[in-house]
């Protein structure tokens, strides 16, 4: 039998905890280095808009299909069933990704440098902290149809 408090990803809820520092770190970084920000434009300000609604949409498309298959949407929770249809049959992560472009979209809208050094920064952390601990539990949990599933659909995009 399996021990509940090791069926789960992770005991931490990275994810968020990431996003939370990202955003204070940026914020700390622009009053304490000055570093050039993007020009002042409407336009650049409304693609960044744009592309925040677009990461809002994806995640939000991604937690409406682990709720349609009935599984946790917790990043430490143990999952229920492997959801491999819907935007996960285009990507493994899409709640990651999503995160990630809507950091983008926030470094364009606010013309914040330092949100859009921070998008690579974010993908490296949430793949070490997340992504990787995730995929492990996965592969323990589900087996051959999780290895097939990571043959077939890419990581990230």
């Amino acid at each position: 039998m399996t021990d509940a408090r090791q069926d789960r990803p992770s005991p931490l809820p990275w994810p968020p905890i990431i996003y939370a520092a990202v955003l204070i770190a940026c914020w700390i970084l622009e009053s304490l280095i000055t570093l050039p920000r993007l020009p002042e434009s409407l336009v650049i300000r409304w693609i960044g808009v744009v592309v925040f609604l677009a990461g809002l949409g994806l995640g939000l498309k991604g937690f409406a299909d682990l709720r349609a298959a009935g599984t946790t949407i917790h990043p430490t929770g143990a999952a229920s069933a492997l959801v491999m249809d819907g935007i996960y049959a285009r990507t493994r992560n899409p709640l990651y990704l999503a995160a990630l472009i809507a950091f983008a979209g926030l470094g364009l809208a606010l013309r914040s440098t330092w949100l859009l050094i921070a998008v690579p920064c974010v993908a490296i952390a949430l793949t070490r902290l997340a992504i990787e601990p995730e995929e492990a539990y996965l592969a323990r949990r589900f087996g051959p149809a999780y290895l097939s599933y990571t043959a077939r659909v890419r990581r990230w995009i």
